[in-house]
């Protein structure tokens, strides 16, 4: 794939994980503030097996600076709390997807858990308190659940991607 094919997917799949962070935000399906099922999180997911573990961390940024511009939660604790979730689980979904053990599925599980540790440490530092830990094993229950359902999208992603591109490319 030439640079200019990458780096427009690329965009575009940067693209996709803002309106699913935004459009996430929006729908309060799981009743614990702040938690969300991940969708975005597909697209970081993509991102690590298309191009490599850099570029995935990166997308996590730029996803979480836009967003947080878009919705006024620039340097909030909000923000913190989301940079720090994306950045550990992209960190530890490298790791182990570089391992090529789990499977997507549960890249995305250890991805999930990972960012609610992220979380809860940014929030014990933004907020100045431990209270943020009685969070922990509701949104640790809710990880599960939430890596397996974006992994299996995640997964099925993949190979629609894979088979347009075979015929579009």
């Amino acid at each position: 794939m030439s640079n200019v094919k990458k780096l427009t997917l690329y965009s575009n799949l940067l693209a996709v994980a803002i309106v699913l962070n935004v459009l996430e935000s929006w729908i309060n399906v799981i009743p614990v503030p702040g938690a969300k099922i991940g969708l975005a999180n597909i697209v970081t997911l993509v991102v690590l097996v298309l191009y490599n573990p850099k570029d995935s961390i990166l997308l996590v940024v730029m996803r979480v600076v836009i967003v947080s511009l878009l919705t006024g939660r620039l340097l909030s604790p909000v923000f913190y709390m989301s940079l720090s979730g994306g950045i550990f689980a992209s960190i530890a979904m490298a790791l182990i997807y570089k391992l090529n053990y789990f499977g997507i599925p549960g890249v995305s599980i250890i991805g999930s858990l990972f960012h609610t540790f992220g979380q809860i440490i940014a929030g014990i530092f933004v907020i100045g308190s431990v209270a943020v830990l009685g969070y922990l094993p509701i949104m640790l229950a809710i990880s599960i659940p939430a890596g397996i359902v974006t992994g299996l999208i995640t997964v099925k992603f993949l190979d629609v991607l894979k088979n347009f591109t075979q015929v579009r490319m």
